[in-house]
């Protein structure tokens, strides 16, 4: 509860001074921007906070969502269906998210290295699909979440609401949800009490890469078209926020509210920034400034309650 108040202090505090710096902060307009922008990295965090939760890493996130994106346009472009586009989209994702799970579930093999690989191999099949150029879209129900608002409000906002809310009763009322803490919090000792935590593991990639589909599709209706570097860095800006947000990187810690209020401190920063005319290379390293910090926050507080 403490490093919730703490993190709504810092949203208070972040917001008051861009708002200073910038009046436009707080205009309908920029309120909209910001909570668009966002919203994929709500719905990424969400997935990645489940993977820390097991004590594992998702590098591939953001290239599985240009990767996702390119198959669900490939396939409303071929079948002229947005159905199939859609279906197609989330199970690229879903299916780069067994891949990992696979590898790290069943044949224990490190999280940061295999994320790492299918964050390559993802990356080059969406450079092949696209043919290293955007494809344009103009279906309209295909863009419809993510291009869409009602008034100053993105419909995507009540979209990811309420996946906030499915993934709070799966993570917190579910047998699941007990599964994915204990295997963070002890794999082997899950083990022993029959949770069989390598399954678990497996559908939490699984979940984190439904999550990626999802993402892709309102990537393309944002800008109505798919593209090959859609999703850059997205990793790494989900990790920061749901380490900033309290999840521990060594599993077993951490809450999807924490995640949320994360993610709007992150974002507010970043709007902030280029609100402000900040120099986009400052940009980049500010970002770095936080993860670092975040990151050491993180191993001290976990040294702490070891000792």
């Amino acid at each position: 509860m403490l490093r919730y108040l703490v993190l709504v202090a810092l949203i208070a505090i972040a917001a008051t001074g861009f708002s200073i710096a910038n009046e436009n902060f707080y205009s309908f307009v920029n309120i909209g921007i910001l909570l668009r922008s966002i919203s994929v990295l709500f719905l990424l965090s969400m997935g990645m906070t489940f993977v820390m939760l097991t004590g594992g890493i998702d590098l591939s996130v953001g290239s599985n969502v240009a990767f996702a994106g390119g198959i669900g346009v490939i396939a409303l472009t071929m079948t002229g269906s947005p159905t199939i586009g859609f279906l197609a989209a989330l199970l690229a994702g879903m299916s780069i998210g067994l891949v990992n799970g696979v590898f790290i579930g069943r044949l224990k093999l490190s999280a940061f290295m295999v994320t790492l690989a299918t964050y390559a191999l993802a990356r080059g099949l969406a450079l092949v699909i696209y043919d290293a150029d955007s494809i344009n879209v103009s279906d309209p129900v295909f863009l419809w979440l993510g291009g869409t608002s009602w008034g100053n409000l993105p419909v995507v906002i009540p979209f990811v609401a309420i996946v906030f809310v499915a993934l709070s009763i799966l993570l917190y009322r579910t047998t699941f949800g007990r599964d994915v803490y204990a295997a963070g919090a002890n794999f082997n000792t899950a083990f022993v009490l029959g949770r069989r935590p390598a399954r678990t593991v497996v559908w939490v990639y699984v979940l984190s890469g439904f999550l990626a589909g999802l993402s892709a599709i309102i990537t393309v209706g944002r800008v109505s078209s798919g593209q090959p570097w859609a999703g850059l860095y997205l990793e790494f800006d989900a990790i920061t926020a749901v380490i900033l947000g309290g999840t521990s990187l060594f599993g077993g810690r951490g809450r999807l509210l924490g995640t949320i209020l994360g993610v709007l401190l992150y974002g507010i920063i970043v709007n902030g920034l280029v609100l402000t005319g900040t120099n986009p290379y400052l940009q980049s390293l500010i970002k770095g400034m936080i993860l670092l910090g975040v990151v050491l926050l993180d191993t001290y507080s976990q040294r702490g309650k070891s000792a």
